[in-house]
């Protein structure tokens, strides 16, 4: 136009900036800024508004928004809401709906900014504040129908993502059968925010529904991320390698992103799963994506769960950039083997970095020192108190409770008795079971019992809380006790969760419960199971029946203790495994025990490696001795 000599006006000039939004960049938009300001159009109404749209998009700072908007000799609702939109695009919540109560006149693109805005800006916030921001958006969408605005999809999709955020159950059912009975028609956007408010709202299984009803081609990478999320938050982790898999086999790699690729990674990790966890590895390194912080990261959590310490190492050492998250994930994989001297080398390289621990950190390696080769109760003091003084991160219960465990494991229970009086809360359950639990790497039968009386006397407010006392009051042979409780927990509609041990065979999990029959090679591990148990009984294994909680008789007792699941997965493992094979099994609750000694026997009998990780860490049994005997 200016080669041919054509003066630019306020249609052409509107036009370019909208362009420059849309898909140019700064340094475009300031050139026909510049443009502008030459023609005489700056103050023009429908270049003004692009100018405060382009800002809003690509400005340094929100003062570049405000900047044009003040020298605008004329306003409408359309630069209004580009002001408003600019605050919200900053960050600036507060300030934007400051401009949205100032605005004379408002339609229904404004309140779609706002609801887009409260959207945008849910991310890196404390959950009450999102929370609130949902709620707040719910609000406005009310509004927005008793002033009979019009609802577009961008409304509808606003609307979905806020009851999302607000994880209001009831009001998203309310809002997904308004969107059904106003006629809103099947788009990909509508579509995804669905399944993402009922999975964020406990609906999963309706988001699943919804989902093997898709039939759009685009954004359905979100729809799958959203589903992929929900099974990992929910703890169904082989339903969230199942439902990566089938999508992977019938769709093409390239969707597969940071996200996706962490999602799984820390599936494998929770399941121990190490063979498919490598295929990620391997997979994350041909597709470019081994370079992102957060994989990495990921790579190296699982490996620590999977009890490749050595590769969890490797990876981290050979990472390009290491920030917090990678320093905790190494830290953690050190304590899942009780490898406390190591987590203090770990702190004192911390220390000479410029980089600040966090709460975590500081859980993870005041943990540690339960784990030491000598008492490092003075080292244990030191970082808790220097939690608060030095770093200004105030201690939690969690840390409290990790102290107490470490004082206790040293012997210092008279100083532990002190810190828990001391609390500035009241002690919760996990507090004093972190006292119980000590009590058994230093028997001391007078603070088992203060532990005991004051667990019984907490009125359980979880499953596990419950089934605690339960055995608390079994291993008193106070029966009726145990059964009363057991009965409350079942009124109030809790269940416990059921000891469940797996093991991996042929890019395949094995899953058992106790006693369990239903594995397809049933016969051959029972039959396998008892040869070995009377094997390791004549080389001195005897059942200790104490560990079976039930008011039975004695034979009975035996035959449970014979069959728990740690014990039938690491039979199938025997069965399964080739030569010098290390046998792999993982237990989603503490491994008892008898199930312990069973093991260590049939690590020597067998002359098999076998590892096994509980809720407590790792146990490696080899000829006859476990790694967590030190």
């Amino acid at each position: 136009m200016r080669d041919s000599g054509v003066g630019a006006d306020r249609f052409s000039l509107s036009a370019l900036l909208a362009a420059a939004a849309e898909g140019f960049g700064l340094h475009e938009g300031a050139a026909v800024h510049a443009l502008s300001l030459k023609s005489g159009l700056e103050m023009d109404l429908s270049v003004g508004n692009a100018l405060v749209g382009f800002y809003a998009e690509h400005g340094h700072s929100i003062e570049d928004v405000v900047d044009v908007f003040e020298r605008m000799s004329a306003k409408d609702v359309i630069s209004w809401t580009g002001l408003l939109n600019g605050y919200m695009e900053f960050g600036l919540v507060d300030m934007a709906m400051d401009v949205f109560d100032r605005m004379p006149v408002r339609n229904f693109v404004t309140y779609n900014a706002v609801l887009t805005g409260f959207n945008h800006n849910k991310e890196g916030v404390r959950v009450t504040f999102a929370r609130k921001s949902g709620l707040r958006g719910l609000g406005l969408f009310k509004q927005m129908l008793e002033d009979g605005l019009e609802i577009s999809d961008v409304t509808v999709t606003g609307v979905l993502n806020a009851c999302a955020i607000a994880a209001e159950r009831k009001m998203s059912e309310q809002v997904q059968a308004f969107a059904i009975k106003c006629g809103c028609g099947s788009t990909p956007w509508i579509d995804a925010a669905l399944i993402d408010m009922c999975i964020k709202c406990g609906r999963s299984g309706d988001a699943h529904l919804l989902f093997e009803k898709w039939r759009h081609e685009e954004s359905f990478h979100i729809a799958w991320n959203s589903l992929l999320a929900a099974s990992f938050r929910d703890g169904e982790y082989e339903k969230a390698l199942s439902t990566f898999l089938k999508m992977f086999r019938s769709n093409d790699v390239q969707f597969i992103d940071e996200f996706i690729l962490t999602t799984v990674l820390g599936a494998c990790g929770a399941l121990g799963f190490a063979e498919f966890g490598k295929q990620m590895h391997c997979f994350a390194a041909k597709s470019g994506l081994l370079s992102a912080q957060g994989v990495g990261n990921a790579i190296i959590s699982m490996y620590g769960k999977c009890g490749a310490l050595e590769t969890a190492v490797n990876v981290f050492k050979r990472m390009p950039c290491r920030d917090l998250v990678s320093w905790n994930a190494l830290i953690t994989s050190h304590l899942l083997h009780r490898q406390g001297d190591e987590i203090l080398d770990l702190w004192s390289q911390m220390e000479r970095l410029p980089i600040k621990p966090d709460s975590v950190t500081f859980l993870l390696v005041i943990s540690s020192c339960s784990y030491t080769s000598s008492n490092s109760a003075d080292k244990c003091r030191e970082l808790f108190l220097s939690m608060s003084s030095i770093y200004g991160i105030e201690p939690a219960v969690e840390h409290y409770a990790a102290f107490v465990h470490v004082l206790g494991c040293w012997g210092h229970f008279e100083e532990a008795e002190q810190l828990i009086g001391k609390m500035p809360f009241k002690p919760s359950a996990l507090v004093w079971r972190s006292l119980l639990d000590s009590c058994n790497r230093q028997p001391n039968m007078t603070m088992r019992r203060l532990a005991m009386r004051h667990l019984l006397a907490l009125e359980p407010q979880d499953p596990s809380t419950y089934v605690l006392a339960s055995n608390l009051y079994s291993e008193s042979a106070r029966w009726q006790c145990s059964e009363s409780t057991r009965l409350k927990m079942r009124e109030k509609g809790m269940r416990k969760i059921p000891a469940r041990s797996w093991t991996f065979h042929g890019n395949s999990i094995h899953s058992f419960f106790a006693r369990d029959r239903s594995h397809p090679q049933s016969k051959d591990i029972y039959a396998g199971l008892d040869v070995l148990i009377l094997e390791c009984m004549k080389a001195g294994y005897e059942p200790d029946t104490t560990f079976v909680l039930h008011d039975v008789e004695e034979y009975q007792k035996r035959h449970f203790l014979m069959y728990h699941s740690v014990k039938l997965a690491a039979m199938y493992g025997l069965l399964m495994s080739g030569h010098g094979e290390t046998i792999r099994v993982v237990k989603n609750v503490r491994m008892c025990g008898d199930c312990h000694s069973f093991l260590e026997y049939t690590s020597a009998a067998t002359g098999k490696e076998i590892l096994v990780r509980d809720s407590a860490g790792f146990h490696i049994f080899r000829g006859g001795k476990c790694s967590c005997r030190g």
